[in-house]
């Protein structure tokens, strides 16, 4: 619970994709942090400047100076705590990352419980006290990863597994289409698996999509697994109430042809 008239430490999240900025504003805030924005690197030096936040989250690729550069600014004038967010993952670029200052290196897409874990870590390395982080549940107890907009239906467990996709693809920051160019999975099934729509894809094809999307997003296929089981299983209870009917049309349309021979 917050303290009234307590301020929230601050906490600079430099990223200039609107979506990804805005959920982790959300995690941020839900976890006791006041977040501060920045979009580009020129904003995130004067915001530094101006807020002294307790620690930084710090995208690589931005539209003007480099997360490599901003890390190097920031840690020759100051000891505050780094965490460079990006989907740059490789060996050299978390070594580069590490050894310009950063505290620590969160390869996209990531959860939400990583990144919070991540966050008390370093905190704790740098001596920091956590706003809220120490009163949430226990370690071994995981955060649901929360989207943009917070439906009351992500907290169901038969929309688990296209939750888990869709946020997945947000932090990443990819849209459909990136997911199509860079995966070769229609877009369209995508955003089924996302929506839950299983049925929208062809049956031989569904298995091989999902499994491909989830090592694509490094998400947990088990989840989307058994929502897609839950939402198929209904389907053939639904085509078995429609046989009668077809049959009946059938039936008529047979008796329709062959009574006129009878009555010539």
């Amino acid at each position: 619970m917050e303290i009234i008239g307590q301020p929230r430490p601050v906490v600079l999240v430099v990223e200039d994709e609107p979506a990804i900025a805005r959920l982790l504003g959300f995690q941020l805030r839900e976890a006791g942090w006041e977040p501060v924005i920045a979009p580009d690197g020129l904003t995130a030096l004067r915001l530094w400047s101006d807020l002294a936040p307790t620690l930084v989250l710090l995208d690589v690729m931005l539209p003007d100076l480099s997360g490599w550069e901003i890390c190097a600014t920031l840690r020759s004038e100051s000891n505050v705590p780094i965490i460079m967010l990006t989907a740059k993952a490789s060996d050299c670029d978390v070594v580069h990352g590490l050894n310009l200052g950063a505290d620590d290196y969160l390869a996209k897409p990531f959860s939400n419980a990583q990144l919070l874990a991540r966050i008390a870590a370093v905190l704790r390395r740098a001596h920091v006290v956590s706003p809220k982080l120490a009163l949430d549940p226990a370690p071994h107890q995981r955060y649901p990863a929360q989207p943009t907009a917070v439906p009351a239906s992500a907290q169901a467990p038969s929309q688990s597994g296209a939750v888990l996709l869709r946020e997945a693809r947000q932090i990443a920051g990819l849209t459909l289409y990136a997911v199509e160019r860079q995966v070769g999975i229609r877009w369209d099934y995508v955003q089924a698996l996302e929506q839950g729509t299983f049925s929208a894809i062809p049956r031989p094809l569904l298995k091989t999509t999902m499994l491909r999307y989830c090592e694509f997003l490094n998400v947990d296929a088990r989840p989307v697994f058994a929502h897609a089981q839950s939402v198929l299983l209904a389907q053939p209870e639904t085509r078995r109430s429609l046989r009668p009917s077809m049959l009946i049309l059938s039936a008529t349309i047979i008796l329709l042809i062959i009574l006129p021979f009878f009555f010539r």
